[in-house]
């Protein structure tokens, strides 16, 4: 059994205890946690750190696959840019696309990351996830607007979700975004989802503010970086009536992942408050800073009705400079210092284990749950926020 003790324990589903004790047996698993009331006694086999233990953190939304573009991309360049860099770029030798991949792994499970929601569009990385420490669930991703190639793209889907049924791991059809899915494919979509519905979905949701150029004009940056790729012909274009099919088609789902959220608004979210448990909001600020230089309305957020269903994500290295949801944690509080810092954590743990369904075994110091425990120092403690100096290291491993 393991004795661990720190400044503060963060369990996340309950308040932070000063020099509090997470009791553990050897394979991980919580017996108990011990708030002390502050007073720390002499115990044998104690082991006490110096700054804060939180559990294992959750990485809602990541592009293992993308992990070879690391550096390739210059920030900035707004999302038809991102698009068309990734276009021109993207395939290489799969052996560069799994090593890095293997690669970004690593630095995830070294970065306190436990658990991972992953988008995929083949099986590069599927035997990574089979020996990774880090649990997965992939979210194999539909995209395309001809209506003639929508059963072809469907199948496609099927296919690869069929290999990760076979090894083991649970994986889901999902949808790109509201205006890259075709009135067909999401016609398709929504009868699959019908007959059998996914326990839990993702789609990329206003990250630009010209999605809606597509539906109405087939105009704009972004619907020219399609048509630039091949992905957009006039033929092609879609109409507002997409927008109720899609919502039809996520609300089949018992948990929706809404990532990004860059351009999202307070009429935007009232659709979607009256499901309190069904929609979740992945914020990947490091990733709104690279590709567009901006954030969501964080204030939206961190409001008592939605701050239970925000959790963090990292996007690609294609779209960041580092794997890390202790960075995404920083980057919200160096732009929003008012949110304080144990709801950072439950969106970087807690709040994520509950949107993949992972949240039995992972996200919180509970009894019976075995979700790695994390160290991070650098702690300024008078303000009880992290610093620009804060750091993570695993403790213990999920």
């Amino acid at each position: 059994m393991r004795l661990l003790s720190a400044h503060y324990i963060f369990p996340v589903s309950s308040p932070p205890l000063r020099n509090g004790i997470v009791c553990m047996d050897d394979d991980g698993c919580i017996i108990d946690v011990i708030d002390t009331g502050g007073k720390l006694g002499e115990c044998e086999k104690l082991e006490f750190y110096n700054g804060i233990l939180v559990p294992g953190f959750v990485n809602a939304h990541c592009h293992l696959e993308l992990s070879h573009l690391r550096g390739c991309i210059a920030p900035h360049g707004g999302l038809p840019g991102f698009i068309s860099s990734i276009g021109k770029i993207r395939r290489t030798n799969v052996e560069n696309v799994i090593a890095a991949a293997k690669a970004a792994d690593e630095e995830m499970n070294g970065n306190g990351i436990v658990a991972a929601g992953d988008i995929s569009n083949v099986a590069d990385t599927l035997s990574i996830k089979c020996n990774s420490r880090i649990r997965y669930h992939t979210f194999v991703e539909l995209f395309g607007l001809d209506d003639h190639h929508s059963e072809k793209i469907f199948a496609m889907a099927g296919r690869l979700k069929q290999e990760y049924d076979n090894a083991g791991l649970s994986a889901s059809i999902v949808p790109h975004a509201n205006y890259s899915i075709s009135r067909t494919l999401w016609k398709i979509l929504n009868q699959s989802y019908q007959s059998s519905p996914p326990q839990v979905i993702s789609i990329h949701h206003q990250e630009s503010s010209e999605e809606m150029n597509i539906y109405l004009y087939g105009k704009g940056e972004l619907a020219a970086a399609l048509r630039k790729n091949g992905l957009l012909a006039d033929e092609h274009v879609l109409s507002p009536d997409v927008l109720p099919q899609m919502m039809t088609c996520l609300r089949k789902t018992s948990r929706c992942l809404l990532v990004h959220n860059t351009f999202t608004t307070k009429d935007d979210l009232t659709k979607y408050q009256s499901h309190p448990r069904q929609f979740y909001f992945v914020l990947c600020p490091g990733s709104n800073l690279f590709i567009q230089n901006c954030l969501p309305d964080l204030r939206l957020f961190s409001s008592e009705k939605l701050c239970q269903n925000i959790c963090f994500g990292t996007d690609s290295l294609a779209s960041n400079t580092k794997l890390s949801i202790l960075e995404e944690m920083k980057i919200i509080q160096q732009h929003a210092p008012d949110i304080p810092l144990d709801m950072l954590l439950q969106w970087a743990s807690l709040n994520g284990a509950r949107a993949l369904g992972v949240e039995h075994w992972c996200g919180s110091f509970e009894k019976g749950k075995t979700p790695g425990v994390n160290l991070i120092t650098g702690i300024d403690f008078t303000r009880m926020q992290l610093t620009c100096e804060s750091a993570v290291k695993v403790v213990v491993f999920a």
